[in-house]
């Protein structure tokens, strides 16, 4: 009896000892990545990056709207594309789409566009009635050629050149997914070199149609904001680990200073106003770098996209909800009123997509047919063929 009870201590002590080393080890590791010590090659290429590097402004682009989605999603980013410029409430401002494209979509991308609507390398000089100010069919409302003072411009993504510092996860890398990655991540690497030195610019989701005019969104005052975006009403918890080390980080939202357990909210990534300049000012990709390595060691989040939540402390330009009424491909309507008709963005993340299988479960799908102009100029060759 007695040597079963010492074999039961010794157990418990060998067993008691590697839990310590194993949290020791977590410890030093989220101290080393967290109190601004970083490794040899992350030093080196931090070292490289200069946030007071002046760019200059090569573009008379007045308005830019970033976007980028993978094939499967085409259809949506011609509907998004053609909502954005036909309530566009200016004929004298430009405005400039920056359309992000992996390696292997580019030239399909750009077939597809031209076929669409026209020369993308520059403006065509073609006058335009605007969607909202006009009483013209569809078919002559949304005409398959660009105004003169809006241009398409095609951007590749490099991930492998300028995705410094890595934000995404080794989770991220382990799905297999690269390109679809590629596109999720791409926002947050928008640089002023990326989009011809300009210090601001707004992504937008390929699964909305917007309905408002972005030059309110433009024109909005960022000073001292990174970004700006809607709120969704899930609080932020909903998408993390249960993991009491995320109580050493401080939000510092509209409500005050709050863990991210406290918090009752989340921005969502599907319309975010960018200052480009603040962004690399408060270097929240190296915070979110940080993070990363963080979750790779022991989990902080459920779904990727949400880390920005956390790199950016919580502290955003929070937007007006009609800005991004969301989850219309997952029945969630009832949360709105008469959102298919007030709204100035829809957005159907979720499920559903009123351009794919998924549309009988969509809402407002009246509202994507408006602006889909595969279905409204007869363009369906110009779909990628996987889509037709």
């Amino acid at each position: 009896y007695l040597s079963a009870v010492i074999a039961i201590l010794v157990a418990l002590v060998i067993f008691w000892h590697i839990v310590a080393q194993e949290e020791r080890f977590l410890v030093e590791n989220w101290n080393s990545t967290g109190g601004g010590t970083v490794t040899k090659d992350a030093a080196a290429t931090y070292a490289n990056i200069n946030y007071n590097k002046v760019v200059p402004l090569t573009t008379d682009c007045q308005v830019a709207v970033a976007m980028g989605s993978d094939m499967t999603s085409t259809r949506g980013l011609f509907a998004s594309i053609n909502s954005i410029v036909s309530n566009f409430g200016s004929d004298e401002r430009k405005l400039c789409f920056y359309i992000f494209s992996s390696n292997d979509d580019l030239s399909e991308r750009q077939n597809g566009m031209d076929c669409v609507f026209g020369s993308s390398s520059s403006s065509s000089t073609q006058d335009h009635d605007h969607g909202h100010n006009t009483n013209k069919s569809h078919k002559e409302q949304f005409s398959s050629v660009l105004p003169s003072n809006v241009e398409i411009i095609h951007k590749k993504i490099e991930r492998e050149k300028t995705w410094f510092p890595i934000i995404y996860t080794a989770d991220d890398e382990a799905e297999g997914n690269m390109a679809g990655m590629e596109y999720n991540y791409a926002r947050y690497y928008i640089r002023p070199e990326n989009v011809n030195g300009l210090q601001k610019v707004i992504w937008i989701d390929s699964d909305t149609i917007v309905r408002g005019d972005v030059q309110e969104l433009y024109d909005m005052d960022m000073t001292g904001y990174v970004v700006a975006g809607v709120n969704y009403w899930e609080p932020l918890r909903n998408y993390l680990c249960t993991n009491p080390r995320l109580d050493q980080i401080a939000m510092k939202t509209s409500d005050g200073r709050k863990t991210p357990f406290e918090v009752s909210k989340h921005l969502n990534n599907g319309l975010l106003i960018l200052n480009l300049a603040e962004m690399q000012k408060q270097r929240i990709l190296e915070k979110w770098e940080k993070l990363s390595r963080k979750h790779d060691l022991i989990c902080l989040w459920t779904q990727s996209d949400k880390a920005f939540n956390l790199a950016i402390n919580g502290q955003y330009k929070e937007l007006p909800i009609e800005w991004n009424v969301g989850y219309l491909g997952s029945q969630e309507y009832h949360r709105y009123n008469d959102a298919c008709h007030s709204a100035k963005m829809l957005h159907w993340n979720g499920a559903g997509k009123p351009y794919n299988a998924g549309r009988s479960m969509s809402l407002c799908v009246d509202q994507f047919d408006i602006y889909d102009v595969i279905s409204q100029q007869e363009k369906g060759q110009c779909l990628p063929k996987t889509n037709r």
